[in-house]
């Protein structure tokens, strides 16, 4: 075996040892970019009006995620922040007729 075949198989070898490594820590990066948020729902008087709010929100482009409580009257919604950001969301809410404000925002 000549000394540049080993230096090509030790490069493959690291090659095949680093990438799955390499696109993990990419995979956490991303992951970890998603924010929540609560907010606060105002003049939500009935229980078919989470269907208006959920889909205004879902409209809003970054949005992952909407979950709403029609009895604690609130909307929880993922979204990644390098694609939206709170006041859109409160303004997507607000738009469809349902004044919002946040309550709690987390990573």
């Amino acid at each position: 075996m000549t000394m540049k075949t080993c230096w090509l198989m030790l490069s493959m070898s690291l090659i095949v040892l680093f990438v799955p490594i390499l696109h993990a820590g990419v995979a956490v990066e991303h992951q970890n970019a998603t924010q929540v948020v609560t907010l606060d729902i105002h003049n939500m008087t009935c229980p078919l009006c989470r269907f208006t709010i959920k889909k205004a929100l879902q409209n809003v482009e970054g949005v992952q995620r909407v979950t709403i409580d029609f009895d604690s009257k609130t909307a929880e919604v993922g979204f990644d922040p390098q694609q939206t950001d709170l006041q859109a969301l409160i303004k997507a809410s607000s738009d469809a007729g349902y004044p919002a404000t946040a309550r709690i925002v987390r990573q």
